[in-house]
């Protein structure tokens, strides 16, 4: 899909320095799939003791 934003360039800049990654594009979409990581983790942290595991299954 293509879209216009704005994105800081002081942050894209460090991101592609850090990264080592070529293409802002690629940066953006590198942040994007961390940022869904890091939410879906969140989430799944909320169950954190509620959920009895069978440990058997996991041997």
């Amino acid at each position: 899909m293509r879209t216009t934003i704005e994105i800081d360039d002081t942050l894209l800049a460090k991101a592609l320095q850090l990264s080592k990654i070529k293409t802002q594009k690629a940066v953006v979409e590198v942040a994007l799939r961390l940022f869904i990581q890091v939410e879906s983790q969140k989430k799944l942290s909320d169950y954190w003791g509620k959920i009895q595991l069978d440990e058997e299954a996991f041997k």
